[in-house]
């Protein structure tokens, strides 16, 4: 199982994500909607022999927004063909899920995603518990056919907005995503990880890296910019009228 983007090939470099504004014309239904929809995003891609997943991450004000296309799953398995994606908003590669460690359930043909939290003390769950879904959180699969970028075969498609309220704010996030393929009982993974249950999440410590490596993320929304710069200056004045009075 292979991870790379383009040219570069690797088993475990961190997913890149970018900064994308065209996310507000994002249509949330678990597909391509439109031939150039998913685009302006990061593309990545996870490969097992000779199959791969198509990644593609962005951000935009509050919310991450990732697109997981089974681009090789021609049997539509509904209910059982399954992506998970979680996000450690600390990155300390803990060996125990805590309650900074969030992941992200879709199922072919729901359009209500599955929140599941980290607890170091719920043994019996894998750490993780089931939490009540935010009114902001999207996690639909659907379809994805003839406007897609890669093959118009019918085939399963994932969407996820996540709001960064739920995650924090990070430039790094510990980040793992497990795709499963139910009629061939495969699973991708981010980063290579053997799987052989999709209700059993690895541990926080062998998760990978989410990087905006421009560091737009964690960004800031111009209202707060400009009230931070507005009291700065304030601060500068202050400080140069205090010091022009001795």
């Amino acid at each position: 199982m292979t991870l790379f983007y383009g040219n570069v090939f690797a088993l475990s470099d961190p997913i890149l994500i970018s900064i994308s504004p065209e996310m507000k014309n994002i249509v949330l239904d678990g597909k391509w909607t439109f031939f150039s929809e998913w685009k302006p995003t990061s593309l990545s891609y996870i490969v097992n022999d000779d199959k791969q997943i198509i990644l593609r991450t962005a951000h935009y004000e509050n919310f991450i927004y990732i697109f997981i296309d089974s681009v090789n799953d021609f049997t539509l398995d509904h209910e059982l063909d399954t992506a998970i994606i979680c996000f450690d908003g600390e990155n300390n590669k803990n060996k125990i899920p805590d309650q900074n460690d969030f992941c992200f359930l879709s199922t072919l043909g729901n359009s209500h995603g599955i929140i599941y939290q980290g607890n170091s003390t719920n043994v019996h769950s894998n750490y993780f518990q089931k939490i009540s879904a935010s009114s902001n959180f999207i996690a639909i699969s659907t379809v994805s056919d003839e406007n897609d970028r890669y093959t118009d075969i019918p085939h399963p498609g994932f969407e996820f907005k996540i709001p960064t309220d739920i995650i924090q704010r990070s430039d790094n996030y510990g980040f793992f995503v497990s795709v499963y393929d139910s009629s061939s009982n495969i699973f991708f993974t981010y980063p290579e990880i053997l799987q052989d249950d999709i209700s059993v999440i690895p541990s926080p410590q062998k998760w990978g890296d989410l990087i905006s490596p421009d560091k737009s993320l964690p960004e800031l929304h111009y209202p707060i910019m400009i009230f931070l710069i507005v009291m700065s200056s304030l601060i500068i004045f202050q400080s140069k009228l205090s010091i022009a009075k001795f």
